[in-house]
Protein backbone atom coordinates (compact mmCIF):
# COMPACT_ATOMS: atom_id res chain seq x y z
CA UNK A 1 0.00 0.00 0.00
CA UNK A 2 2.69 2.54 1.15
CA UNK A 3 4.69 4.16 -1.70
CA UNK A 4 2.72 3.51 -4.93
CA UNK A 5 3.09 6.35 -7.62
CA UNK A 6 -0.21 8.14 -7.00
CA UNK A 7 0.47 8.51 -3.27
CA UNK A 8 3.85 9.90 -4.30
CA UNK A 9 2.68 12.30 -6.46
CA UNK A 10 0.47 13.43 -3.85
CA UNK A 11 3.28 13.27 -1.43
CA UNK A 12 5.49 15.70 -4.17
CA UNK A 13 3.06 18.29 -3.62
CA UNK A 14 3.84 18.56 0.32
CA UNK A 15 7.52 17.57 -0.17
CA UNK A 16 7.98 21.31 -2.08
CA UNK A 17 6.02 22.74 0.72
CA UNK A 18 5.93 20.95 4.14
CA UNK A 19 3.63 23.93 6.10
CA UNK A 20 0.67 23.29 2.58
CA UNK A 21 -2.65 22.51 3.53
CA UNK A 22 -4.75 21.00 0.43
CA UNK A 23 -8.35 20.10 -0.19
CA UNK A 24 -9.09 17.03 -1.82
CA UNK A 25 -9.96 18.84 -4.86
CA UNK A 26 -7.17 20.94 -4.95
CA UNK A 27 -4.91 18.06 -5.00
CA UNK A 28 -6.76 16.37 -7.62
CA UNK A 29 -6.39 19.84 -9.63
CA UNK A 30 -2.90 19.99 -9.16
CA UNK A 31 -1.89 16.64 -10.10
CA UNK A 32 -4.59 16.58 -12.65
CA UNK A 33 -6.46 13.73 -11.51
CA UNK A 34 -10.44 12.80 -10.81
CA UNK A 35 -11.59 13.95 -7.91
CA UNK A 36 -13.20 10.66 -6.94
CA UNK A 37 -10.01 8.90 -7.52
CA UNK A 38 -8.04 10.99 -5.20
CA UNK A 39 -10.72 11.47 -2.62
CA UNK A 40 -10.59 7.62 -2.16
CA UNK A 41 -6.55 8.09 -1.71
CA UNK A 42 -6.32 10.62 0.50
CA UNK A 43 -9.13 9.30 2.58
CA UNK A 44 -7.04 6.26 3.11
CA UNK A 45 -4.08 8.38 3.82
CA UNK A 46 -5.90 10.35 6.09
CA UNK A 47 -7.08 6.69 7.74
CA UNK A 48 -3.30 5.37 8.23
CA UNK A 49 -2.68 9.01 9.46
CA UNK A 50 -0.30 9.86 7.00
CA UNK A 51 -2.50 13.29 6.28
CA UNK A 52 -4.10 15.34 9.07
CA UNK A 53 -7.41 16.55 8.16
CA UNK A 54 -8.63 20.02 9.53
CA UNK A 55 -12.08 20.60 8.83
CA UNK A 56 -12.91 23.61 7.57
CA UNK A 57 -16.98 23.75 6.81
CA UNK A 58 -18.48 21.58 4.77
CA UNK A 59 -14.54 20.01 3.65
CA UNK A 60 -11.51 19.71 5.02
CA UNK A 61 -7.60 20.95 4.71
CA UNK A 62 -5.17 17.96 4.78
CA UNK A 63 -1.83 18.60 5.65
CA UNK A 64 1.27 15.85 6.42
CA UNK A 65 1.41 14.39 10.04
CA UNK A 66 5.35 14.52 10.09
CA UNK A 67 4.94 12.37 13.59
CA UNK A 68 4.26 9.39 11.54
CA UNK A 69 6.70 6.98 10.58
CA UNK A 70 5.46 6.17 7.18
CA UNK A 71 5.26 9.98 6.35
CA UNK A 72 8.55 9.92 6.60
CA UNK A 73 9.06 7.15 4.91
CA UNK A 74 7.15 8.47 1.88
CA UNK A 75 9.22 12.02 2.00
CA UNK A 76 12.30 9.83 1.81
CA UNK A 77 11.14 8.04 -0.88
CA UNK A 78 10.26 10.57 -2.95
CA UNK A 79 13.79 12.46 -1.47
CA UNK A 80 15.50 9.73 -3.00
CA UNK A 81 13.90 9.85 -6.42
CA UNK A 82 14.74 13.13 -6.63
CA UNK A 83 18.91 12.54 -5.97
CA UNK A 84 18.36 9.71 -8.12
CA UNK A 85 17.58 12.14 -10.72
CA UNK A 86 20.14 14.63 -10.51
CA UNK A 87 22.72 11.94 -10.41
CA UNK A 88 21.99 10.95 -14.00
CA UNK A 89 21.76 14.85 -14.80
CA UNK A 90 24.69 16.29 -13.01
CA UNK A 91 28.16 14.55 -13.87
CA UNK A 92 29.89 16.01 -10.91
CA UNK A 93 27.76 14.92 -7.98
CA UNK A 94 28.93 11.59 -7.92
CA UNK A 95 32.44 12.82 -6.79
CA UNK A 96 30.68 15.25 -4.16
CA UNK A 97 28.81 12.33 -3.12
CA UNK A 98 32.39 10.00 -2.84
CA UNK A 99 33.56 12.81 -0.71
CA UNK A 100 30.50 13.22 1.53
CA UNK A 101 30.80 8.95 2.13
CA UNK A 102 34.35 10.14 3.10
CA UNK A 103 33.59 12.78 5.64
CA UNK A 104 30.86 11.58 7.42
CA UNK A 105 33.57 9.03 8.50
CA UNK A 106 35.52 11.36 10.03
CA UNK A 107 32.89 14.22 11.58
CA UNK A 108 29.09 13.44 12.79
CA UNK A 109 27.87 15.04 9.44
CA UNK A 110 24.20 15.23 10.16
CA UNK A 111 22.69 16.35 6.70
CA UNK A 112 24.51 17.43 3.41
CA UNK A 113 21.77 19.42 0.99
CA UNK A 114 21.75 20.93 -2.53
CA UNK A 115 20.05 23.77 -3.25
CA UNK A 116 20.58 25.00 -6.56
CA UNK A 117 24.83 25.94 -6.66
CA UNK A 118 25.14 25.67 -2.92
CA UNK A 119 26.08 22.49 -1.00
CA UNK A 120 24.39 22.94 2.80
CA UNK A 121 26.70 20.89 5.27
CA UNK A 122 24.99 20.80 8.26
CA UNK A 123 27.28 19.46 11.47
CA UNK A 124 26.83 18.28 15.53
CA UNK A 125 29.05 21.19 16.96
CA UNK A 126 31.59 24.22 16.30
CA UNK A 127 34.23 22.18 16.79
CA UNK A 128 33.69 19.25 13.86
CA UNK A 129 32.45 22.87 11.97
CA UNK A 130 36.20 24.55 12.44
CA UNK A 131 37.53 21.01 11.71
CA UNK A 132 35.30 20.73 8.19
CA UNK A 133 36.32 24.30 7.06
CA UNK A 134 39.98 23.34 7.06
CA UNK A 135 39.31 19.93 5.46
CA UNK A 136 36.93 20.65 2.48
CA UNK A 137 38.58 20.01 -0.41
CA UNK A 138 37.33 23.02 -3.17
CA UNK A 139 38.52 21.19 -5.99
CA UNK A 140 35.77 18.63 -5.83
CA UNK A 141 32.98 21.65 -4.68
CA UNK A 142 33.68 23.24 -7.87
CA UNK A 143 31.42 25.18 -9.31
CA UNK A 144 29.19 24.80 -5.74
CA UNK A 145 29.55 27.32 -3.01
CA UNK A 146 29.46 25.49 0.17
CA UNK A 147 28.06 26.55 3.77
CA UNK A 148 28.32 25.02 6.98
CA UNK A 149 26.22 25.10 9.54
CA UNK A 150 25.33 23.61 12.89
CA UNK A 151 21.71 22.34 13.91
CA UNK A 152 20.44 25.51 15.56
CA UNK A 153 21.75 27.76 12.40
CA UNK A 154 20.47 25.38 9.83
CA UNK A 155 16.97 25.41 11.54
CA UNK A 156 17.20 29.49 11.63
CA UNK A 157 17.75 29.69 8.00
CA UNK A 158 15.09 26.80 7.14
CA UNK A 159 12.90 28.76 8.54
CA UNK A 160 13.98 32.05 7.27
CA UNK A 161 14.85 30.48 3.51
CA UNK A 162 11.40 28.88 2.08
CA UNK A 163 13.17 28.56 -0.81
CA UNK A 164 15.73 26.11 1.07
CA UNK A 165 13.08 23.95 1.89
CA UNK A 166 11.15 24.06 -1.86
CA UNK A 167 14.34 23.58 -3.85
CA UNK A 168 16.48 21.30 -2.92
CA UNK A 169 17.93 17.75 -2.89
CA UNK A 170 19.00 16.07 0.52
CA UNK A 171 22.54 14.22 -0.82
CA UNK A 172 22.95 12.52 3.04
CA UNK A 173 20.60 12.37 6.09
CA UNK A 174 17.47 12.03 4.95
CA UNK A 175 15.82 10.58 7.89
CA UNK A 176 17.95 13.50 10.20
CA UNK A 177 16.40 16.06 8.01
CA UNK A 178 13.12 15.25 8.67
CA UNK A 179 14.02 14.70 12.75
CA UNK A 180 14.77 18.56 11.98
CA UNK A 181 11.63 19.73 10.25
CA UNK A 182 9.75 17.88 12.60
CA UNK A 183 11.25 20.32 15.47
CA UNK A 184 10.62 23.44 13.75
CA UNK A 185 6.99 22.18 11.86
CA UNK A 186 4.52 24.32 14.44
CA UNK A 187 6.64 27.60 13.35
CA UNK A 188 6.90 26.70 9.75
CA UNK A 189 3.16 26.26 9.66
CA UNK A 190 2.71 29.70 11.48
CA UNK A 191 5.17 32.03 9.23
CA UNK A 192 4.25 29.93 5.83
CA UNK A 193 0.76 27.71 6.06
CA UNK A 194 -2.06 30.02 5.05
CA UNK A 195 -4.74 28.66 7.59
CA UNK A 196 -3.04 27.47 10.98
CA UNK A 197 -4.72 23.85 11.56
Amino acid sequence: MIGNELEQEIISLYSKDISSLYSINQIAHKLGKKYPYINKKVTLLIKHNIFKKTIIGRSYLCSLNLENDETIYLLILNEIRKKKTELELNPQLPNILEYINKARRILNLQVVLKSKERILFVLESKGDQEQFEKAIVKDVMRGYKTEIYIKEDFLKELLKNKELQEKHIILYGYERYYDYIREIEDELKLRYSKLVP
